[in-house]
């Protein structure tokens, strides 16, 4: 059943809603518990972004060690066999951060749905209440650092690379990295339900602001945003994309320069 091409980030859902019983399909709900229990796509599974992320004494959202996540995605039934569909929210950066943690430790075959699912259930497309539990299997993390960066690399790199800032204006002009070009992350969220953009106005929006052979690193507040940031490129056909998951909290916390 997979579909795996690291150059296809989404998943329609018009292919999804075809697919909802197979099983090798993973469904991962990101929205809030709460709102998961009171319906979801059928046989959907609720893992939120914060059991994906390890918060440091200083605030900032980093990725688990491995041990953590081979045990966690372990326990949902995901191993490298499994298709993985990330869905949430449209206006929700939690999908991609996610999907970027499943990304990072190596999973070869996560895609995150083209629509939110409060889109899926107003187009009448089957929702549930019945929580799904999958067997436990094994989860092999493969972390894959060339997408990922920690802040000595990126001090030792400003002036030499372009970084990107998903906040908004107002907190880009409050203080950034040096160098960093602010863009937004909702610049690209698509609209009608679409969590992004059409690839057209992606490429078209990046397009003007960086050259495809350029290596980018995103960041934002605790590095959700930017995770949406990292697939709109990867969507655009840029392929040198890393994530600061510590993002702005870490790199402030540790003293270093501001412009």
């Amino acid at each position: 059943m997979s579909f795996y091409n690291k150059k296809i980030v989404l998943a329609s859902h018009l292919w999804l809603k075809e697919h909802l019983d197979d099983p090798n399909l993973v469904i991962l709900d990101t929205r809030p518990k709460v709102a998961y229990m009171y319906g979801h796509i059928q046989n959907s599974i609720s893992l939120t972004v914060e059991q994906v992320i390890k918060i440091n004494q200083h605030g900032a959202h980093l990725v688990p060690d491995p041990e953590f996540c081979a045990e966690l995605f372990g326990s949902i039934g995901i191993d490298e066999t499994k298709t993985v569909v990330v869905a949430g929210e449209s206006m929700d950066p939690s999908v991609a951060r996610i999907a970027w943690t499943l990304d990072y430790l190596g999973h070869p075959d996560i895609k995150i749905l083209d629509i939110g699912i409060a889109t899926w259930q107003n187009l009448g497309f089957q929702m549930a209440r019945a929580q799904k539990k999958l067997p436990a299997t094994e989860f092999v993390p493969k972390p894959r650092p060339e997408i990922r960066i920690e802040s000595d690399d990126l001090k030792d790199s400003l002036g030499k690379i372009t970084i990107l800032d998903a906040r908004s204006p107002q907190e880009f002009f409050g203080g950034h990295i040096p160098g960093a070009i602010l863009s937004p992350f909702t610049d690209g969220l698509g609209q009608n339900g679409f969590v992004f953009d059409t690839k057209e106005s992606l490429e078209s929006l990046y397009a003007e602001k960086i050259p495809k052979d350029k290596e980018i690193v995103c960041y934002c507040m605790h590095g959700h945003r930017a995770s949406s940031l990292f697939y709109q490129l990867k969507i655009s056909g840029y392929e040198n994309v890393r994530l600061y998951d510590g993002s702005f909290i870490d790199w402030y916390s540790k003293r270093l320069p501001l412009e």
